[in-house]
C-alpha cells in the first residue's frame, strides 16, 4: 500500500478509537534516534518499480535542496502556508503532516516565524519489505544518519528552540530531556495520554522523568520554552510549589501572558481531539490527584 493510504488508514483507526484510561510513564529518555531499519519477511505481492522510481526522485531532489539550504523545504513539500497551521503562542507556528510517493515517505514537523520556516524535525518512514532495504539505504542516506541499522531523525535548528523566549541570566544547563522538553518537536498537547493505546504524551512522559530534578530556576526556564506544553506543565509545577519561588508578581504577570498569547490549548480525551481553555485545563491537572 502506498505510504499515503497507510498515513490514512492510521488516521482513520485514531480518531475511531475508544477512549483508554491513562497510565504513567517511567523511565522515559528523550531519544532522538527515529527507528531502528528491520525487515520482514518477502513481501509476496511483486515489487512496483514505479513507485520506487517516485521515491527515488523525491529522496534524491529532497537530498539536493538540503545541501544547498536546510531551510528551503517549502516548494517540495508542497506545504500551503495558510492551512494546517497550528498556533504556538508568541509568534511561533507548527504545521505537522507527511510526504510520500510511493512505498516510503517523510514525516514533518515544520516551525514556522512570520511565515518562514525557522526549524523542522523529519522523521523517515522507512519500508519494511526485506526486498527494498538495501535499495531504500541509498536513498535515505543523503537525508539522515544512519548507523548500522538504525536512522536517526533530522533536525534544523533545534539549537534555537531549545532556547527559551526571553533572555534568562542564568548560568543552569538543562540536560538533553529538559532540552528537548523545550522544543516544540517533544509535542505541543498539553494533557497526559491519549489516542489509539492511550499513550503518555512524549512531553508529559519527559517532564514526569525529569520532575524530581526540577527547581525553581529550572521550573522558569521551562515556562519561557517554544513549546505551548511545556509552558503550561511548568505553570502547573509553579502552582503546585510556589513558596519555592521568589519574585510571585513577576511570574504571575508572565503566566498572565502566557494564557493571553495563548489561550486555548490542544488536547486529547481518550482519542478525540479537543481545545480546551488553557487557564482552565492546567487548574484541572494542578487539582488532580496523581
Amino acid at each position: 500500500m502506498k505510504f499515503k493510504l497507510t498515513y490514512i488508514f492510521i488516521f482513520i483507526l485514531f480518531v475511531s478509537c475508544k477512549q483508554n484510561k491513562l497510565d504513567v510513564a517511567t523511565d522515559f529518555k528523550s531519544n532522538r534516534v527515529s527507528e531502528y531499519i528491520y525487515s520482514s519477511e518477502r513481501d509476496l505481492n511483486p515489487i512496483n518499480e514505479s513507485w520506487i522510481q517516485k521515491d527515488s526522485l523525491f529522496l534524491s531532489e529532497l537530498t539536493n535542496i538540503l545541501k544547498n539550504d536546510d531551510s528551503d523545504v517549502t516548494d517540495i513539500l508542497k506545504i500551503d502556508e495558510n492551512d494546517r497551521k497550528i498556533a504556538l503562542g508568541f509568534g511561533y507556528e507548527q504545521i505537522e503532516a507527511s510526504m510520500g510517493k510511493g512505498y516510503a515517505g517523510i514525516y514533518y514537523n515544520l516551525i514556522l516565524k512570520e511565515g518562514e520556516v525557522i526549524s523542522y524535525e523529519f522523521t523517515p518512514n522507512f519500508p519494511s519489505n526485506k526486498d527494498l532495504t538495501e535499495r531504500y539505504l541509498k536513498m535515505y542516506s543523503g537525508i539522515f544518519e544512519i548507523n548500522e541499522n538504525i536512522l536517526h531523525k533530522r533536525y534544523f535548528n533545534i539549537e534555537g528552540m531549545e532556547s527559551p523566549l526571553k533572555n534568562i541570566n542564568s548560568d543552569i544547563s538543562l540536560n538533553e530531556n529538559l532540552r528537548f522538553l523545550m522544543t516544540p518537536f517533544s509535542g505541543t498537547r498539553y494533557g497526559f495520554s491519549g489516542g489509539y493505546s492511550g499513550s503518555t504524551f512524549t512531553n508529559r512522559a519527559i517532564f514526569l522523568e525529569e520532575y524530581k530534578s526540577i527547581t525553581s530556576e529550572v521550573c522558569l526556564i521551562l515556562m519561557n520554552s517554544k513549546n505551548p506544553g511545556t509552558r503550561l506543565m511548568a505553570i502547573e509545577y509553579y502552582m503546585k510549589n510556589k513558596s519555592a519561588f521568589k519574585n510571585q508578581d513577576l511570574i504571575k504577570n508572565w503566566i498572565d501572558k502566557v494564557y493571553a498569547e495563548l489561550p486555548t490549548i490542544e488536547t486529547l480525551e481518550g482519542c478525540f481531539v479537543m481545545h480546551r481553555d488553557s487557564k482552565e485545563l492546567v487548574s484541572e491537572y494542578v487539582n488532580r490527584k496523581n
